[in-house]
Formats: C-alpha cells, sequence, structure tokens
C-alpha cells in the first residue's frame, strides 16, 4: 500500500463512457477528491481481495455470480464446460440487457479459483464475485459437523 508522500506513477486506462459516468456519480456521492481516487481505493480493494483468495487452499464450496450482456452465452458456456468437474448448479436469468449467471460451485480452491479468473479475464464480463460458503479461516480444511463422516 502506499505510504503519505509516496511517489505516484500514472497509469492511463480506457473506460466505456457509461463507466466513467457512473464513477462520476460515485464521487459526487461519496466525496472522492477524484477519479484517481476512486480508481486506488477500487484497486486496494481487489488486491486485497485477490490476496485473500489465494490463501484459500482444499476442498471448497462456493457460489460466482457473473453478469455480462446478452448475447454471450455461448462463449460463457464454453468456459462453464472446462470446469464442469466443479459446476454443480446454475440458475440463468434475465435483466434488460444483461444476463445474471449464479453458479453453485464445489471442489479445490484452485479450480475455483481458475474458474473466477477465466470469467474475469473475458472482456463481456461486468461483474464476477466469488463468495466462499464454507466458513474455515483461509488456508485450512472445512470444518466438519459433529456426528458427520468424510
Amino acid at each position: 500500500m502506499e505510504s503519505p508522500g509516496e511517489r505516484m506513477g500514472v497509469v492511463s486506462v480506457s473506460l466505456p463512457e457509461s463507466l466513467v459516468e457512473e464513477t462520476d456519480r460515485l464521487i459526487a456521492r461519496r466525496g472522492f477528491a477524484g477519479r484517481s481516487e476512486v480508481v486506488r481505493a477500487a484497486l486496494r480493494e481487489f488486491l486485497a481481495a485477490a490476496s485473500q483468495e489465494t490463501e484459500r487452499k482444499g476442498r471448497r464450496a462456493a457460489t460466482l455470480t457473473l453478469v455480462y450482456p446478452e448475447g454471450h452465452e455461448r462463449h460463457i458456456g464454453e468456459i462453464r464446460h472446462a470446469f464442469n468437474d466443479i459446476v454443480k448448479s446454475m440458475v440463468h436469468s434475465h435483466t434488460g440487457e444483461d444476463c445474471i449467471e449464479v453458479f453453485v460451485l464445489q471442489g479445490d480452491a484452485d479450480r475455483i479459483r481458475a474458474f473466477s479468473e477465466r470469467l474475469r479475464n473475458y472482456r463481456e464480463s461486468r461483474l464476477v464475485q466469488t463468495v466462499y460458503a464454507d466458513a474455515s479461516p483461509a488456508g485450512d480444511e472445512p470444518a466438519r459437523r459433529p456426528g458427520r463422516r468424510g
């Protein structure tokens, strides 16, 4: 993380106009100093979440929510089929021009992470959010309930 007085690098990012407009509305609502401050805050949060995700090991259960524009179902289906070993269930719905898919995942944490990353890397993905459903701390195997085998 940056420290006070740390030298700032410059990064140029191209964004769709709709995202720029949303960012400007967020700046007005939340009182950010400007677009750079919003990007820094978002990147800090993203990096913190990514580092926590990489610490997870072993067999895991998770949900993954995906939002993308209608018309890209075929490509998303191809990605999903490559991860059939961890996709236990899914729901597909439409909200205006977007599709929302919710996946229930179970399997090795590395496979869940790979599925999430593959969807994030797809240019048309608007949201990819993974939530681990087991309550164990990062890096530990999920706790077993008393009286359950396996």
